[in-house]
C-alpha cells in the first residue's frame, strides 16, 4: 500500500509518466497472482512457506530501494509481489484452521485489520515520502526489514501451534459443506459472484490508493497537500481497522451475508464524495478506509465457509486470483485515464468499480444458500 504514497517521489527519482508507473504496479500485482497460485502447490512441499516467501518478500523491496531505473524498480516488485501472494495465502489458510468455523469471520477481519494498522503507521512518514526523493529509498529498505521480522514472528508462533491446529484441522474435516471444486467458479449459487464482486473490488481499491496521493498533489498547493496526505493516509489505517472489526461483527450475526456488499458501498460511497472537492478527500478517505479490509476479511471468510479443509488452499487461491486480476488491470487502466483525462478522474473510475463490486455482492447474497454464506 505504501507504494501510492510514496509515488510521487519515485516519479521524481526515476522518471517516466503514470501510465509507465500505473503498468509496474500491474505487473507487481499479477506477481502476487501468481504467487496465489502456486501456494497451495508449495504448501504441500515446503514446510516454513510463510518464513520463506516473507525472506524473498522483504529482500525484494529492499532490492528496489537501490533501484536506477523504471526496468529494475519494477523487476523488483514484480519479485515482492509474487513472494507476496504466496505469503498471504499460506498464512489465510493457516489462521482460518487454527479456529472453530464460529469464530472465522471474526478470525478473518482481525487478519486483515493488519492492512488498516499499517497504513496509519505509514502515515507517520507521509510528508517525508511525498517530498523528499531519498526518503522513498530509506522507506523501501524499512519496510523490507519490517517484512522479514513479521515473517519470522509469525513462523514462530505457527510453529509452537502446529500440533494443536492439525489436530483441531482433522476434528473438522468432516460434515464441512463444499468441496471446492474449479467449475465452482462458474456457478452462482457457489463462487462465481464471489469472485466477480472481490475482482471489482482489487481494481476499484487500487485505482484509489495508486492514485490518490498524486491526484491530491495535482489539486493542492506543495504545503497544503503534504498535510492532507497526512491526514488523509492515517485515517484510511485507521478506518480500514474499524471497518475490518466491524465486517467481522457482521459475519458472526444473521446480517453475515451482507458483509461484503456493505465494505464495497462505503467504498463507493467515499469515490462519490472525492469528487465533490479536493476539501473533502479526508472523509472520502474515511468511507473508503471502512471498505479496504473488510472486503477481503467479508470474502476470505466466505469462500472458507464454502469449501473443506483439504479444498480450503484452493479457494482461497482462487478468490485471490480473482482480486488479482483486477489488481492487474486497475493501475494500468487508471494511469492511462490519469494521462488522457487528468487525474481527476482517478476517483470516477475508482467509484465505478465500487459499484459494480456492491451489484455482484448483492446478487451473490441472494444467489448462495443461507448455510453455505
Amino acid at each position: 500500500m505504501g507504494y501510492g504514497l510514496a509515488l510521487p517521489a519515485i516519479r521524481q527519482s526515476l522518471l517516466g509518466d503514470y501510465a509507465l508507473y500505473g503498468a509496474i504496479n500491474a505487473v507487481s500485482l499479477g506477481g502476487y497472482l501468481v504467487g496465489a497460485l502456486l501456494a497451495p502447490m508449495l504448501m504441500r512441499r515446503v514446510t516454513s512457506l510463510v518464513l520463506a516467501s516473507s525472506a524473498v518478500a522483504g529482500a525484494a523491496l529492499a532490492a528496489s530501494a537501490f533501484a536506477s531505473g523504471p526496468l529494475t524498480f519494477g523487476v523488483a516488485r514484480t519479485v515482492f509481489g509474487i513472494a507476496s501472494g504466496v505469503a498471504l495465502v499460506t498464512a489465510a489458510v493457516q489462521t482460518l484452521e487454527s479456529v472453530e468455523a464460529a469464530r472465522r469471520g471474526g478470525a478473518s477481519a482481525v487478519m486483515w485489520a493488519g492492512i488498516g494498522a499499517g497504513l496509519a503507521l505509514s502515515a507517520l512518514g507521509a510528508p517525508r515520502l511525498l517530498h523528499a526523493a531519498l526518503a522513498w529509498r530509506i522507506a523501501s529498505l524499512g519496510a523490507g526489514a519490517l517484512t522479514l521480522v513479521a515473517g519470522v514472528g509469525y513462523s514462530t508462533v505457527w510453529q509452537a501451534g502446529s500440533a494443536a491446529t492439525a489436530h483441531h484441522s482433522a476434528g473438522q474435516a468432516h460434515g464441512e459443506p463444499g468441496r471446492f471444486d474449479r467449475r465452482d467458479l462458474l456457478r452462482p449459487r457457489r463462487f462465481l459472484f464471489l469472485c466477480l464482486s472481490y475482482g471489482a473490488f482489487g481494481f476499484a481499491y487500487i485505482a484509489y490508493a495508486t492514485f490518490i496521493v498524486a491526484s491530491l498533489k495535482g489539486r493542492l498547493s506543495a504545503g497544503a497537500a503534504a498535510a492532507t496526505v497526512e491526514h488523509l493516509w492515517g485515517l484510511y489505517g485507521v478506518a480500514s481497522v474499524f471497518g475490518a472489526l466491524a465486517v467481522g461483527r457482521l459475519l458472526g450475526g444473521p446480517l453475515r451475508r451482507s458483509a461484503l456488499a456493505f465494505a464495497a458501498a462505503a467504498g463507493a460511497a467515499g469515490c462519490a464524495v472525492a469528487l465533490a472537492s479536493p476539501l473533502t478527500v479526508v472523509p472520502s478517505a474515511i468511507l473508503v478506509g471502512l471498505g479496504l479490509s473488510a472486503a477481503p476479511a467479508a470474502a476470505t471468510a466466505f469462500a472458507r465457509a464454502r469449501s473443506t479443509p483439504a479444498g480450503a488452499p484452493v479457494a482461497l487461491a482462487a478468490i485471490t486470483v480473482a482480486f488479482g486480476l483486477g489488481q492487474l488491470i486497475g493501475p494500468l487502466a487508471t494511469g492511462i485515464a490519469a494521462d488522457h483525462l487528468g487525474l481527476n478522474s482517478v476517483a470516477l473510475v475508482a467509484s465505478c468499480a465500487y459499484l459494480l463490486c456492491t451489484a455482484f455482492a448483492v446478487a451473490d447474497a441472494f444467489a448462495v444458500p443461507e448455510g453455505a454464506a
